[in-house]
């Protein structure tokens, strides 16, 4: 008989894209399936279709909490988790038909505790995609390296292009951390990946990720941003003692997203986020070495970078000036 796998979907206000969501996983060719919907206090009409789903469809569990925060969502949904198998689908994406039958076929047929695949990002498809290319088994060191890659089409920080063990995240109690509101899943995942012994990888996508204007990393900035700081901490803590030699990819990561949020912080400088922004270019002062050393940045970003490292408004008015230019040769 086929394993159960869990599937944990946190939802918050997903309404326009949930249907879609809902209809990709029901309609699975791996029917063994315990789907628990978490509704973390969404403000439309997101929990009506839940339960509207879960009237239709006896795999269907619905849990409905105040608004805490995907983190918490997701704890709540892993609790309730009764299958062999842990899976993640986030609200506002969708999978093929096939993925949870390709993600444990490749986990059973390698004896892996982990299986993931490619993914697809706005119905995009990697331009360096081989279909012909066979699945790898790959270390602990590999998959917490290429989940660290700050590029499309990679094997990725999210938890939601994989299935896992569920014996893993019991023994080792394994949760999300709720105070952190962007980098939750790349904690929780490269926590999982060292208690993990063997994990295999498709690029063959499965998964699709759509990014909107809703997207945690697509909203405007606020203090919430900040927990990115907190979780690059927390994961070279974690790493750090065991491989020592991922330390430089993770300052790298740290100060290269702490970049990016100094950038979205300088579109709205305000006596609000000012604490913030020095919290980013602290972050980045510490690092700075790190980033320099990358090719993720050309010679003009790194300028760029070093600019808003010390001064915000400095960078903004520079990047303003660069845009009128811009505009005015073309």
């Amino acid at each position: 008989m086929e394993a159960i796998i869990s599937v944990v979907v946190p939802i918050f206000s997903n309404e326009k894209y949930l249907r879609r969501c809902l209809d990709s996983i029901v309609n699975q060719t791996y029917e063994n399936l315990e789907i628990i919907l978490v509704d973390d206090g969404s403000t439309d009409g997101s929990g009506a279709i839940c339960d509207e789903y879960e009237s239709r469809d006896k795999r269907i569990k619905v849990l409905h909490q105040t608004n805490q925060g995907v983190s918490a969502a997701r704890n709540a949904g892993l609790k309730e988790c009764q299958g062999e198998y842990i899976g993640f689908v986030d609200g506002d994406d969708w999978i093929e038909k096939d993925m949870f039958s390709f993600l444990s076929g490749l986990l059973e047929e390698n004896g892996a505790d982990m299986a993931a695949c490619g993914y697809y990002l706005n119905d995009k498809e990697d331009p360096d995609l081989d279909m012909e290319r066979p699945p790898e088994i790959i270390t602990q060191e590999s998959a917490i390296e290429k989940s660290l890659e700050l590029k499309e089409f990679c094997f990725d920080s999210s938890v939601y292009n994989k299935i896992y063990r569920i014996d893993i995240y019991k023994k080792n109690g394994i949760e999300f951390d709720e105070d952190i509101a962007i980098g939750e899943d790349m904690l929780w995942l490269c926590r999982f990946i060292i208690c993990s012994e063997k994990i295999v990888y498709s690029q063959i996508p499965k998964y699709h990720v759509i990014k909107n204007d809703e997207s945690a990393t697509r909203k405007p900035f606020n203090t919430k941003n900040i927990s990115l700081v907190t979780a690059h901490q927390r994961l070279e803590a974690a790493v750090g003692g065991i491989y020592p030699q991922l330390v430089p990819v993770i300052r790298r990561r740290s100060a290269l997203s702490s970049y990016r949020l100094l950038r979205e912080a300088s579109k709205n400088i305000s006596a609000k986020n000012i604490a913030d922004i020095r919290i980013l270019q602290k972050d980045m002062k510490k690092k700075i070495t790190y980033m320099l050393k990358t090719r993720e940045l050309p010679i003009k970003g790194k300028f760029a970078a070093v600019l808003a490292m010390f001064s915000i408004a400095g960078y903004k008015y520079l990047s303003r000036f660069h845009e009128a230019v811009i505009r005015f040769f073309h």
